[in-house]
């Protein structure tokens, strides 16, 4: 019997095995799309990992793209109860998330680069999908943290709540994006103990630049 005879008997799963072959496509979803660019992964490749026919795909997720998209969706699910397990309160405050989050891209440093090629360097519905889902995870969260602080006097009130995050993300994430560089150039290792002590610099950092006391933003 050839491969293509043998890959069309495989069929449907079992009931009992289904969700099993769900979660294994989703893991072999990432082990190619983490690597690799949307277009360079086939179904064929992605099903073979987990050795089942192709159309195990379109009948679980619709599509290459609605696997992707569902690979996507437990990335930032994932991500996103490690961070509320770390910081133990169900918002974010600026001092958590700086702390907590250098410490998830340190131990998934595969998440920066790939967040970054999905949305500087793709396109069309892939890209519009996960600048979508990355917003509804940290962002919001985030913005209401900042403004609230605005709002009762702790940051200075001059603040624009967007500008104020994105100088927070960049503090953040510009080191795990450029770790090669930093270790090459700093002599530095992005290890537990740099991270912690990173997580913390730049947390005095940002907090002395945004409060209420800063030079140039007192309290009237």
């Amino acid at each position: 019997m050839d491969s293509t005879a043998k890959r069309s008997n495989l069929g449907r799963p079992a009931r009992q095995n289904s969700e099993k072959v769900r979660a294994d496509l989703l893991r072999a979803a990432k082990e190619h799309f983490l690597t690799r660019e949307f277009k360079a992964v086939s179904i064929r490749q992605i099903a073979d990992t987990v050795g089942v026919n192709g159309a195990m795909v379109n009948y679980y997720f619709g599509s290459k793209q609605g696997l992707y998209i569902a690979m996507v969706d437990e990335l930032l699910a994932d991500l996103e109860q490690s961070l509320r397990q770390q910081g133990g309160s169900p918002s974010l405050t600026v001092t958590e998330f700086s702390h907590n989050y250098c410490k998830l891209l340190a131990d998934n440093p595969w998440w920066p680069n790939f967040l970054i090629r999905e949305v500087l360097f793709s396109e069309g519905e892939i890209r519009e999908a996960v600048i979508k889902k990355f917003g509804t995870v940290f962002a919001p969260q985030l913005l209401e943290s900042i403004s609230k602080e605005i709002n009762k006097g702790s940051f200075r009130q001059d603040l624009d709540p967007r500008l104020t995050l994105l100088s927070l993300l960049g503090m953040t994430i510009f080191p795990f994006l450029a770790k090669p560089l930093i270790e090459g150039i700093f002599n530095l290792s992005m290890d537990d103990d740099i991270v912690a002590t990173l997580a913390a610099h730049n947390t005095k950092l940002f907090l002395e630049g945004v409060q209420a006391t800063a030079i140039g933003g007192n309290k009237e």
